[in-house]
C-alpha cells in the first residue's frame, strides 16, 4: 500500500514543484546575500549574529531561520492537506476505499508518505543552504556571535569547527521538523473533512500564524507555553548555537507537538475510518 501511495505521489507535480521551491529559495537567498551583503551581520533567532561571508554554514540558519516563518509550513501542509482530499477532488477517493484494504491502512499509507515528503521538504531547503552556502563562502569554522552576553566591552562568541556545525545544522533540521508536527497534523485532519487540497493547505498553515499571534496577546501569557506554535518554540532550534547548547524548552516542545499531532491524527482517524465518502 505504502509502495502504490509513493508511486502515486512521484507521479504528481504539485509534490514536485514544491520541493523545487524548498531548493530554489536558499540557494536565491545565498545568492542575494553574496552579492550584496556578504560582511554583513545578520541575525539568526533571539540572541544570535552571524556574519555570513566567515562560512558556509552561515546560510542554513538563515535560510531555516527565514523559511520556518512560512514556507516550511506551506510545505508540510501542501503535502498532508492533499493526502486525502486531492483524491475527493479528483473523484478517485471511493474507487480507492472499494479496494480491499481497511480504511485505516489506506490512512497509514497516505500519512506516511506525507510525513516523507515532509520531511524531505525540510532535508531539501537544509541541504541547498547548505550547498550554496559552502560554494559561496567556504567549509570553514562557524561562528556565531551570542548577542545576549556580549556588552561594549567583551564579545562573546561561540565557535564550531566544521564537523560541529555539520552536525548541529543537521539537528537543527531535526527540531523544525518535530516543531511542524502539529501543522501536518491539523492538514490531515483537515484533508479527510473537505474536498478541497487549498482548504486544508491553508488550514495548516494557518495553525501556525493563529498561535504566534495569540502568542503575543499579552493577556494570554499563560496560555503562551501550550500553544502548537509560539516565537520561543520557533527559535528553539537556533539554541544549538550557543556555547553551551541553550534547548531549556526542548521537553515542554516535544510534549506539546506530541499532544497536539496525537490529537489531531486520532480525529482524522476516526473521521477517515467512519465517514461515508461520495466523492
Amino acid at each position: 500500500m505504502i509502495g502504490a501511495e509513493l508511486a502515486k505521489q512521484c507521479r504528481r507535480a504539485r509534490g514536485w514543484v514544491t520541493l523545487g521551491v524548498m531548493a530554489a529559495v536558499p540557494a536565491l537567498l545565498t545568492a542575494v546575500i553574496g552579492l550584496t551583503r556578504p560582511g554583513i551581520a545578520e541575525r539568526v533567532g533571539d540572541w544570535g549574529s552571524v556574519v555570513t561571508a566567515t562560512s558556509g554554514f552561515t546560510m542554513p540558519l538563515i535560510a531555516l531561520g527565514a523559511m520556518q516563518l512560512f514556507l516550511i509550513p506551506l510545505a508540510v501542509s501542501v503535502f498532508a492537506g492533499e493526502a486525502v482530499a486531492g483524491e475527493a477532488a479528483w473523484g478517485s477517493l471511493r474507487y480507492l476505499l472499494a479496494n480491499p484494504v481497511s480504511r485505516s491502512r489506506v490512512l497509514l499509507a497516505k500519512a506516511a508518505i506525507a510525513g516523507g515528503f515532509s520531511a524531505a521538504a525540510v532535508a531539501t531547503a537544509t541541504l541547498s543552504s547548505l550547498v550554496t552556502g559552502v560554494v559561496a563562502f567556504g567549509w570553514r569554522p562557524l561562528s556565531v556571535l551570542d548577542l545576549q552576553h556580549t556588552t561594549a566591552f567583551s564579545y562573546s562568541v561561540a565557535t564550531f569547527d566544521a564537523a560541529g556545525a555539520l552536525v548541529r545544522v543537521a539537528l537543527s533540521a531535526a527540531m523544525i521538523l518535530g516543531a511542524m508536527a502539529s501543522t501536518f497534523g491539523l492538514a490531515l485532519l483537515l484533508s479527510t473533512l473537505t474536498a478541497s487540497p487549498f482548504s486544508a493547505v491553508a488550514g495548516g498553515v494557518g495553525l501556525g500564524l493563529v498561535s504566534r499571534a495569540l502568542d503575543n496577546v499579552p493577556g494570554l501569557a499563560a496560555l503562551g507555553p501550550w500553544l502548537p506554535m509560539t516565537d520561543a518554540g520557533a527559535t528553539l532550534w537556533t539554541g544549538l548555537f550557543s556555547d553551551p547548547a541553550a534547548l531549556d524548552g526542548l521537553a515542554r516542545l516535544a510534549l506539546v507537538q506530541a499532544l497536539y499531532t496525537a490529537l489531531f491524527l486520532g480525529a482524522a482517524w476516526l473521521r477517515f475510518t467512519r465517514a461515508d465518502v461520495l466523492t
